[in-house]
């Protein structure tokens, strides 16, 4: 039965392979804006038409497999520049991701993905509003857990990495989806695009960043909007909680061997990155053509003065609004600097310096994280290849 179901496998890649490769309809975006949830994609259906770069709405491409609340793609007239929403959660977020990268209705090889949401900000980073551009992007609730009330007194978390003891050890057991490391030179340009905006800011989100100023490590958290460099916590779990934000920023620290660092957190990037790298694995995707960023809409803890839970219910740190709009403020100006710079710049590629991919090396490379490279630096194999081996031996077994 498994022989069959990889040889299904091997030949769906290979005829979604095939058919990009030849299809000569098949939409080749320059840019594919990622967004997860509707007000992050509406902002850009409402302020789009206002950057001289066409309509995004023009061309509606619906695709098998998406979510039924999105099931289309959206593109300019051009086709240079499309957007999709993936759904909310990481299971969602993975099913698009793979339906997406396996749509014969697109060649997404030369394709650059700008995965741009909101998301939880850590007060020592950055502030509501702010745009963390991420190099690394970390699974931080991919562990062990037990009750925080019933955990040893020196700890400050009752998660522990799988095939640990102790919060404060590195995972010994992964499943490869735990860290993901992007092109940091690509994440420069970005940067340098993005600051370009003008971020938004408002009387509500300035009073509650106000309550952060006395407290000397939130003294960023306390500062207007900024474009900054740092790193993302993926969790299905809305958290929020001083332990608990300490705790991921524990993790991302020991995760990437002390160079990522936490500032914003999110619920479905590790996940669209894992079907980034399947499809780069196949070569249906450029992995090196990936920018991941977040804006701060809520503080991950309390300011002093209140609880995890009033912080989590009373509805009043009012940075929703600034972060959605800030997410198109920033997004666009890298798209127009992908779409303007394509012929000098993006067309051939930004080579990255620092290793890229997952944390088991399936791109190949070594990553200078977790237990090592499981292919032996080398890129894995496409599902076709791999299926044959699989055959041979199956074959020298007999």
């Amino acid at each position: 039965m498994l022989p069959r179901l990889y040889t299904l496998l091997a030949s769906l890649v290979t005829a979604a392979a095939a058919l990009q490769a030849t299809n000569s309809t098949a939409i080749a975006p320059r840019v594919m804006i990622v967004s997860m949830f509707e007000p992050e994609s509406q902002i850009w259906f409402d302020q789009f038409n206002t950057s001289g770069l066409g309509d995004i709405a023009n061309t509606s491409v619906p695709v098998v497999g998406m979510s039924m609340l999105f099931p289309h793609v959206y593109c300019t007239a051009s086709h240079e520049i499309c957007q999709v929403t993936v759904g909310e959660g990481e299971i969602n977020a993975a099913a698009s991701t793979i339906a997406l990268i396996l749509s014969s209705k697109f060649d997404l090889r030369s394709t650059y993905w700008l995965l741009g949401g909101i998301g939880g900000v850590n007060p020592e980073r950055a502030t509501l509003g702010s745009v963390g551009f991420a190099r690394y992007a970390v699974q931080v609730a991919l562990q062990y857990e037990i009750d925080g009330r019933d955990v040893p007194e020196d700890w400050v978390t009752g998660y522990i990495p799988y095939g640990q003891k102790d919060p404060r050890g590195y995972p010994t057991i992964t499943y490869g989806t735990e860290v993901f490391e992007l092109n940091a030179n690509l994440r420069d340009l970005a940067v340098k695009h993005a600051s370009q905006a003008t971020l938004e800011d408002q009387s509500g989100p300035q009073a509650y960043r106000a309550k952060y100023e006395d407290v000397p490590s939130f003294k960023t958290g306390a500062q207007p909007p900024a474009i900054v460099k740092c790193d993302i916590a993926t969790s299905d779990v809305y958290y929020t909680g001083h332990r608990l934000a300490q705790a991921f920023d524990q993790t991302i620290d020991i995760w990437t061997n002390g160079t990522g660092e936490y500032c914003m957190s999110a619920q479905e990037d590790n996940a669209v990155l894992e079907g980034l790298v399947r499809g780069a694995v196949e070569g249906l995707v450029d992995f090196s053509r990936v920018i991941v960023y977040r804006v701060g809409s809520n503080f991950d803890r309390p300011p002093p003065g209140r609880t995890d839970y009033q912080h989590l219910t009373e509805q009043d740190q009012n940075g929703f609004e600034i972060s959605v709009r800030n997410t198109y403020n920033a997004g666009i100006e890298i798209v127009r600097g992908i779409v303007k710079g394509w012929n000098c710049t993006f067309a051939k590629g930004v080579a990255p310096d620092n290793y890229i991919g997952d944390i088991f090396g399936s791109l190949g490379g070594r990553p200078d994280y977790g237990l090592g490279s499981i292919t032996q630096g080398k890129k894995a194999k496409p599902a076709q290849f791999a299926t044959r081996l699989h055959q041979r031996r199956r074959a020298a077994r007999k």
